[in-house]
């Protein structure tokens, strides 16, 4: 066959040159007189305008319209941890962590999530996001255990029982520019002890003051200036009940001193400290006290000394001992002390990101970058370290008893390790995506090399496997600051999410991963690691398919330039892409690399593979590459010597191997394409269709694509079809007989009758924003879903940017659901054995859509289930009471019983089909099920149901 001529087996159908209403859609329109009506709709997917269908459109009250009223849209679940340090409860039965729009409580049993409460942290005016607004800071009561308060940095404060998770609907609003930090302490004012709010307030840009408030403050926004300081605030500490508090500047530490006065204080307006500073030899990222005590006769309590000890952002550590013996006394006003000689601990190549003292005062606990735990003992100087994290450590708390240590690291997790044996007791993980925090970090307080990543520019690469529903893989690095590094963000890693526990279940390297001990090079700068661009289950859930990219940074290209070559020349050239084939473990999912394809599509150059599909009906993949091939891959028995090789426990083993090549038709650029694809701008998309009969791939340049049909029996066309791409391929689906095409346009195409469904024109973006524009089918409900960012000013996807999704019908042009997020979309794919999405945004939270009575949480914490651990003592008290009343009851019964009836009481054993039971469990995943009580009564109504008798 020809293909770069024109045959009868090959028609090539195309919109007139001049033309921009499809031939086909002048087909519907006579067949449909609806369609006849109007010209094809247009619709701004931002705006969703159209014509005679706008009073169809009902604003919802998450910002979105629902046209027929039955998709819904859930609660955001998960989050991003914040880098605040995690609240062990007193009795160190739970552990509270804080999220980027919710506070979190766990079981230190067993992990799970006990209650979610949620904080209305983002607000939305007219639209508009506040996006300065996020939590710098959460803090037990001090003298109500079972409140928390939480800091917002524009000024609001709740008060919330993380009991029973009343408090969040309400809140305290101050007066201030923004908060940098608090820390509440119990004060005695009378007879009673009261917390009061020491706020961490800024004043200008590089100004602060301590501002104390107390209930009767916080009402009427009016608290008691304390301190005021410059040389840009960090951050806040206080200890015995308020006598102390260390107040951070950049370089330098202030200590308030509580003064003694004879008439005991009633109101936070009678507090009065002194103020003395001092400086330190670095800039200051983290801090923690340690006051020592005494009781005197009346039972007050008094200070004696207290212990300073500051981590540094070049990696020092400083122990500064009885800072109260060192500073000036008297009652005089603030002074500058003089220079405080501390003990200098260095280890940390980089900042040290938490430090702190342990229970006894014996030991130093402190993490950073380098992802080891670093104990210091501090009589000996020996230390002692826990190496290898996952990820950056950000926070370290001790538990008020000492027994454990809660360490957050900025992969979205966090671990509680003992302190006698330092193995992990609880594990908590979530999404562990790129995410831009509001918060910059502490590396970025000493200039780098190198520039961290400031956008969202890729989608967030994920795959389903068909045989577990209620796991999602997805593509990630190793923490943020590894993913931020320079070279632009990596994905090196495979990270498991189970639905039904929402946490990460594990993760797997499938790309080149750099040591946690040698990841900068000579010059200081990060060395860059590759990211997976595709990945695919087989239909059987064996295989998965990946692809990675690594090119070598700008930076080192300079040694190899020649002639008139550019850097990105010559970094395109030495790119490494790999196809991977993996199997997957049928126990634990684990993955075992079974085949790999260097430059599986290659010209004189390595080659961008654009897409990855799996077929659904066999193990096998396709590929398509900018050498404007199309290859399929299929699996054969590994022989070695003419015989069939066997794993180690006599399994026959298998490699992968390219079946088929398919040259795709450029018409009148086949001959260029080897000489021009460095220089000319190309783009493709694959899909199967349903029953994996035809293979539909997209290709060509901008806005010149055409769409080819192969027979994936013979490699042969079926169809050409062209002028259906505006722009760049972005994606292609099959639907049925429809096939839907994104690219600046959103068009659906019936290939088989040949007609124009509907085509919708989306609004200009940035290129970071095309790139985020994604496209999902869900085939149980027969629907598709579009995610686009919101036009902006901006020409970068960073905070503030936001995302909409559109949920179509394959039959109707009239969207189904259109939903605004408040954060940018980084994913979105169709829910397994579910007619609804999936969606995950750039907070690293999930959220349902889901069609009518199908709607369910994504998670039901213990509290919300009835089955946290107050309620379950309270359940067991109330069963043994009534056993007992029970039993006082059977003591005043005849013990005779009437068995005239006897088979009234046979009892029988019930059996169950297996297919009863998989009705009830795989209805839905873990997500979208309905609730537990009612999977309860289902299950026990078929095991308490009596057996039919059989008739004589």
């Amino acid at each position: 066959m020809d293909v770069n001529g024109e045959t009868a087996a090959l028609k090539k159908r195309k919109r007139g040159p001049k033309d921009d209403t499809p031939l086909s859609l002048k087909k519907q329109r006579s067949k449909s007189q609806s369609n006849a009506a109007a010209p094809a709709k247009e619709i701004e997917s931002h705006d969703v305008e159209l014509p005679d269908a706008n009073t169809a459109l009902q604003p919802t009250t998450e910002g979105g319209r629902d046209v027929a009223g039955t998709w819904k849209v859930s609660n955001p679940m998960g989050g991003r941890m914040l880098d605040i340090d995690p609240i062990f409860s007193p009795d160190e039965r739970h552990l509270i962590i804080t999220y980027n729009t919710s506070i979190q409580v766990y079981s230190n049993e067993n992990s799970l999530l006990v209650r979610r409460i949620a904080i209305p942290v983002t607000r939305l005016d007219d639209g508009a996001e506040t996006m300065s607004a996020h939590v710098v800071s959460t803090v037990l009561s001090k003298s109500s255990p079972e409140f928390v308060w939480v800091a917002c940095s524009d000024g609001r404060i709740w008060h919330i029982n993380w009991i029973n998770g009343k408090g969040a609907d309400a809140h305290f609003t101050l007066d201030t520019k923004r908060v940098l930090d608090m820390t509440v302490e119990a004060v005695e004012f009378g007879d009673a002890a009261e917390d009061v709010l020491l706020i961490l307030q800024r004043l200008t840009k590089a100004s602060g003051q301590v501002v104390a408030y107390d209930s009767k403050a916080l009402a009427t926004k009016r608290g008691k200036l304390l301190h005021t300081y410059d040389e840009s605030p960090q951050m806040l500490r206080s200890a015995v009940g308020g006598q102390l508090i260390v107040a951070a500047a950049k370089e330098a530490l202030h200590v308030g001193i509580l003064k003694t006065k004879s008439k005991t204080p009633t109101s936070v307006s009678d507090l009065e400290y002194r103020f003395h500073s001092f400086g330190v030899a670095d800039i200051i990222t983290c801090l923690d006290i340690r006051p020592t005590v005494q009781t005197t006769k009346k039972g007050a309590t008094m200070v004696n000394s207290l212990d300073l000890v500051v981590g540094c952002a070049r990696g020092a550590i400083y122990l500064y001992s009885d800072v109260l013996g060192k500073l000036p006394s008297g009652e005089s006003i603030p002074t500058k002390a003089a220079q405080i000689q501390p003990r200098k601990y260095h280890w940390h190549r980089r900042a040290v990101h938490s430090v702190k003292w342990s229970e006894d005062g014996n030991y130093l606990i402190s993490g950073g970058y380098e992802t080891v735990l670093v104990l210091w003992q501090l009589d000996t100087g020996k230390m002692d370290f826990l190496p290898h994290l996952s990820a950056v450590i950000e926070n370290i708390v001790v538990s008020p008893r000492g027994s454990s240590y809660a360490v957050h690291l900025d992969d979205n997790s966090t671990m509680v390790l003992s302190t006698a044996e330092m193995k992990p007791t609880t594990y908590v993980s979530g999404i562990q995506s790129l995410v831009l925090s509001d918060r910059p970090s502490k590396e970025s307080l000493v200039r780098r090399v190198w520039k961290t990543v400031d956008e969202i520019s890729t989608p967030l690469v994920t795959a389903s496997n068909p045989t577990n529903s209620s796991q999602i893989f997805l593509c990630v690095g190793n923490g943020q600051q590894a993913t931020l590094g320079g070279g632009g963000p990596s994905a090196p890693l495979l990270q498991a999410f189970d639905f039904s526990s929402f946490q990460g279940v594990a993760k797997h390297a499938i790309a080149r991963t750099n040591p946690t001990d040698a990841n900068i090079t000579s010059q200081g700068n990060p060395i860059t690691e590759p990211k997976v661009t595709k990945l695919a289950f087989s239909q059987d859930g064996k295989w998965l398919a990946s692809v990675d990219e690594w090119q070598p940074p700008d930076r080192d290209a300079d040694a190899f330039l020649t002639g008139s070559k550019t850097t990105g020349e010559v970094c395109q050239e030495r790119r490494e892409i790999y196809l991977k084939f993996w199997e997957v473990g049928a126990e634990d999912n684990g993955l075992e690399l079974v085949t790999r394809v260097n430059e599986a599509h290659f010209t004189s150059q390595p080659e961008t593979i654009f897409d990855l599909a799996a077929d659904p009906t066999s193990s096998r993949f396709a590929t398509i590459g900018n050498d404007g091939t199309v290859r399929f891959w299929t699996s054969r028995l590994r022989k070695r010597d003419g015989l069939v090789t066997t794993g180690p426990e006599g399994q026959q083993l298998r490699s992968w191997t390219c079946s088929r090549v398919v040259s795709l038709p450029a018409y009148g650029q086949q001959d260029e394409l080897v000489e021009s694809s460095a220089k000319v701008s190309r783009s493709g998309a694959l899909t199967f269709s349903e029953d994996g009969s035809i293979l539909f791939a997209a290709f060509g340049a901008p806005s010149e694509a055409v769409v080819v049909a192969i027979d994936t029996e013979t490699g042969s066309f079926r169809d050409v079809v062209s002028g259906m791409f505006k722009g760049e391929v972005r994606g292609i689906k099959a639907l049925s007989s429809s096939l839907i095409m994104l690219s600046d346009d959103l068009t659906v195409y019936d290939i088989v009758s040949d007609e124009l469904h509907f085509s919708f024109s989306l609004k200009e973006t940035s290129e970071a924003a095309k790139r985020l524009t994604q496209l999902a089918v869900n085939y149980e409900s027969r629907t598709f879903a579009l995610v686009a960012p919101v036009p902006t000013n901006q020409t970068k996807m960073k905070r503030g940017a936001r995302s909409e999704l559109v949920v179509f019908s394959i039959e109707d042009p009239e969207p189904l659901l259109v939903k605004t997020f408040p954060q940018v979309v980084t994913a979105v794919f169709p829910a397994a054995a579910s007619s609804g999405f999936v969606v995950i945004d750039s907070a690293a939270q999930i959220w349902s859509i889901t069609e009518g009575t199908e709607q369910a949480p994504l998670l039901q914490p213990l509290a919300d289930l009835g089955m946290d651990e107050d309620t379950a003592e309270a359940a067991a008290v109330e069963e043994e009471e009534m056993a007992e009343a029970s039993d006082d009851e059977m003591m005043d019964v005849d013990q005779d019983v009437d068995m005239e009836n006897e088979e009234d009481f046979d009892i029988h054993q019930a059996v169950v089909a297996p297919q009863r039971l998989a009705e009830i469990f795989n209805t839905a995943p873990a997500f979208a099920m309905p609730p537990i009580e009612d999977i309860f009564y289902q299950v026990a109504s078929l095991f308490a149901s009596k057996p039919v008798k059989a008739s004589v």
